[in-house]
Order: C-alpha cells, then structure tokens, then sequence
C-alpha cells in the first residue's frame, strides 16, 4: 500500500471515531433532556426576589448567575405561569448584578423594569406567550436618556 492510501485511510477512520464519539455525547445530551436530567454545571445561580402578580397568577423571579472567573454577573427575569407552571425565560438580563433595579407590576399583565444603567442591558424579550407584557420605565439611572428643554426631533 502506497503512502497517500494509507494517510487517507487513517484519516478517514480518524473521522469516522470522531463522527461517533460526537454522535454518543449529542444522543447522551438529548437522552438526558427527554428524561429531565441535569447534568453538572459550572455556573452557579442565586435567587434574589419573586414578585408575584397583582392577582397572584404570575410570577417575576429575580436572580443572577455566574459561570467562572472569566465572565461577569448577570441578572435574570424569568417568568412563571402559576397554573401551568411554565417558565418563560429570557425575559430581561443586565450585565452585573441587580442592585438597584426596581421591578414592579403595573397589573396583571403588565411588568416594568427601572433603575438601571441601560448600558448594562443585554437582553430584553417581548415572549407574548407568557401573557405579559414588559416595558422599561424611565430610571434616575439613565438621566442622559431623559429628553431635555432644549432637544429638538427632527
């Protein structure tokens, strides 16, 4: 057997091991979501607050994680449908922890976010699944965002 015959050989059984090994660890993965199981993670989680609806049948939780020394705090909303129990996360996220943010109940279906540096922001999703809608209110935090007498739109 010539060289180059040989190095495709290998190669392509190298291939084909890493192709398996990947397949094995993808089929673990989806296994353990079908059957609900939670495997080790590096990230640690605090729950802070939960804010219940004017009616009770939502819930705002408050908390924020961190994932290691290489990355920061981040806070989450997540918000829960009490009679179904369904969580919708992803709501709201700030870079750091919430040490000033306000979060309040305008009703039963409508949650706003304050006092925060808005450039701390990363993300904010509109999820109208769970049935509420989320505003940001205007924050002492973000005076530079406040129009003044003076600004003009054109």
């Amino acid at each position: 057997m010539s060289i180059v015959v040989k190095v495709k050989k290998a190669v392509w059984n190298l291939g084909a091991v890493l192709f398996f090994v990947w397949l094995g660890f993808k089929s673990i993965g989806y296994g353990m979501d079908l059957l609900g199981i939670e495997g080790a993670s590096i990230c640690s989680y605090t729950k802070v607050a939960e804010f219940p609806s004017p009616n009770g049948k939502k819930i705002a939780k408050l908390g924020y994680s961190d994932c290691g020394a290489t990355t920061n705090w981040q806070t989450g909303v997540n918000i829960v449908d009490v009679d179904t129990e369904k969580e919708f996360n992803g709501i709201f996220g700030l870079d750091g922890k919430p040490e000033s943010l306000k979060i309040v109940w305008e009703s039963d279906t409508k949650l706003t976010f304050s006092n925060f540096p808005v450039d701390k922001l990363l993300w904010f999703n509109q999820k109208y699944s769970s049935g509420v809608k989320v505003t940001i209110g205007e924050s002492s935090a973000n005076e530079l965002l406040k129009p003044t007498a003076n600004a003009s739109v054109e």
